[in-house]
This record gives C-alpha cells, sequence and structure tokens, in this order.
C-alpha cells in the first residue's frame, strides 16, 4: 500500500498526540455522525495540545475566546470528514493487512527516533503503544479506502504532464544551480556519532530524526551566489551523493550533502516526468476529494450541536 503525501496529510489528525485537558468539561454532546458520537470533553481533550501550543497567555481574554472558537470548530470538521471515511470504510469492508500495517508502523518508529523514543512520548501522553498501534491501523484503513475511491477516479493525461511541463520551464533561469541536503549540528559532541551513521549510509534527514532538538535537516536548491565561497570549492570537486566534512558556521556546524548539480538548461521532461505527474495527482486529488467528502456528509445523517 503506498501513501501519498497528501492523502496521509488530510487524515493523520492530531488524534494521537491529546492530552488530557486540566479542567473538568460538561460532558454534553457536540456531534453526531451515524452512530457516532463526539462529546464536548473530547473535543476539548483533542484541542488541548493547540491550546497549549497557540494560546499564548498574553493574549487578551477576548481573542484566546475566539481562537478556542475557532480551533474547536476546524477540529469538530476534522473528526466529522474523518468519521464519515471510517463508516464508509467498514461499509465497504476495508482491512489493512499485517504486512501493510507493519511496514508502514516500522517507518514511523523509524521517523520517530525508534522504539524507545515512542514509547516515551506516549507515555507523556498517558498513552501505551497498543493504543497507538490501534489507532494507526484505523487511520491507515481510512488512507486505504480513499486511496482506492480517489485513484480509480483521477486520470493524468500525458498532454496535460506535458503542458505543466512546459509552464514549469518557460520561465528557467540558466545559471548553474546545486540540490543540496544539508544538517545543522548545534551540539559538538554529537558530530563524530553523526560521521559515523554517515559512513554506515544512513540518510541525513534519518540523522535528523534521531536528535529531533539537535539536529536540523534542510534540503534545497540553491544559486551559485548564493554559497560561500568555501562551500563552492567543495562542491565543484564533489559527486552528486558525497558529502563535506563538518563546516562551522557561527555556533553550528553544516554538513552538506550534493543531491545533484543543475546546468543551465532545463531538466527534460523525462526527468521531470514523476515529479509532474505526482503535482497534477495531488492537485485533482485534493479537489476530487473536497467533493466526495462534501457529498459523503450530505448522505450520512449528520449533526451538530456546538
Amino acid at each position: 500500500m503506498r501513501v501519498r503525501p497528501l492523502l496521509l496529510a488530510l487524515f493523520f489528525w492530531l488524534f494521537f498526540w491529546a492530552k488530557t485537558p486540566k479542567a473538568e468539561v460538561v460532558n454534553k454532546i457536540v456531534a453526531v455522525v451515524g452512530s457516532e458520537v463526539l462529546t464536548l470533553y473530547e473535543l476539548e481533550n483533542l484541542a488541548q495540545p493547540l491550546y497549549q501550543q497557540f494560546l499564548n497567555q498574553n493574549l487578551p481574554l477576548e481573542e484566546k475566546e475566539r481562537l478556542k472558537s475557532q480551533i474547536r470548530k476546524e477540529l469538530l470538521e476534522r473528526w466529522i470528514e474523518d468519521t464519515v471515511i471510517g463508516l464508509e470504510a467498514k461499509k465497504h469492508k476495508i482491512t489493512v493487512s499485517d504486512e501493510e500495517f507493519d511496514r508502514f508502523y516500522q517507518a514511523e518508529v523509524k521517523r520517530l527516533g525508534g522504539e524507545e523514543r515512542l514509547k516515551e512520548e506516549l507515555a507523556k501522553e498517558g498513552k501505551t503503544v497498543e493504543e497507538y498501534k490501534k489507532n494507526l491501523r484505523e487511520q491507515l484503513t481510512k488512507i486505504k479506502f480513499v486511496q482506492i475511491m480517489v485513484g480509480s477516479k483521477i486520470a493524468i493525461p500525458e498532454e496535460d504532464l506535458k503542458k505543466l511541463y512546459q509552464e514549469k520551464i518557460k520561465n528557467f533561469d540558466p545559471s548553474p544551480k546545486y540540490e543540496l541536503e544539508v544538517l545543522i549540528v548545534r551540539d559538538e559532541g554529537l558530530l563524530s556519532e553523526v560521521e559515523g551513521l554517515l559512513k554506515r549510509g544512513e540518510g541525513l534527514g534519518e540523522i535528523a530524526t534521531r536528535y529531533p532538538e539537535k539536529i536540523y535537516y534542510v534540503k534545497e536548491t540553491f544559486k551559485e551566489e548564493e554559497l560561500d565561497k568555501e562551500l563552492l570549492s567543495f562542491l565543484k570537486d564533489m559527486n552528486p551523493g558525497s558529502h563535506t566534512p563538518p563546516l562551522k558556521r557561527g555556533n553550528v556546524y553544516h554538513i552538506v550533502k550534493l543531491v545533484k548539480k543543475l546546468a543551465g538548461e532545463p531538466p527534460k521532461f523525462e526527468e521531470m516526468r514523476d515529479s509532474l505527474y505526482e503535482e497534477l495527482f495531488n492537485q485533482r486529488a485534493k479537489e476530487y476529494l473536497e467533493r466526495w467528502i462534501k457529498e459523503l456528509k450530505e448522505t450520512r445523517f449528520v449533526k451538530i450541536y456546538l
């Protein structure tokens, strides 16, 4: 099962990480979708991380209440959509195999920094690995259902790809460029360990997930004039896939990997075809999803009391 980034973004909500609210909330019903019910207590539970992230203590009370109301409404809309998709997936008897689940679960564990890191984060939220796995399987079932429904409806003709390609290269800048991956290491003591991981073939993005508070990862394309002379001198002699030694920049160190050198002419259509397809698919899938979910909500019994 291949999970496209757009679909993942649309259907991975904050439900895994909801915290227990600090204040008691009257447990009244705020929404009903088919046989599923959402209470105010549950909605507040989901909203707590967002309250903590966006409600600055220095905000005026009126502004806080306005933001709270906005957060609740947006979360409620997401819950309704998520629930409608879940009910439809059950109706169509969509399941995720153990192999599909294990493959995705292991990728998530790696992204989060390993099993122990996952357990630590879940413990902070008062949750267990089994609860996490149960929620993850439910979300993957919904994603798989959406992929089946959407994938069968989206066609990308070759002429559309070529049209998009012409639009992309119309304003192509012919100056030489470098596509780079950059690790920004804030702790000098980690440098030897990072270099060891690189020698073992671990990717820069993977390394950054191990130390989320001490290492940052960036992937970007730069023009020659945007790069300093020291880095440029390394890049001119490097082959794609190789990386620089740690370069000190103020209080941090940069390790730069050369992904590719871009010549002063646009890439060929064949080189861009996959990315063009992904862009058009995501664009049309988003448009179709919005219409499809709207239709589903209209055919399901949905009642909002908030």
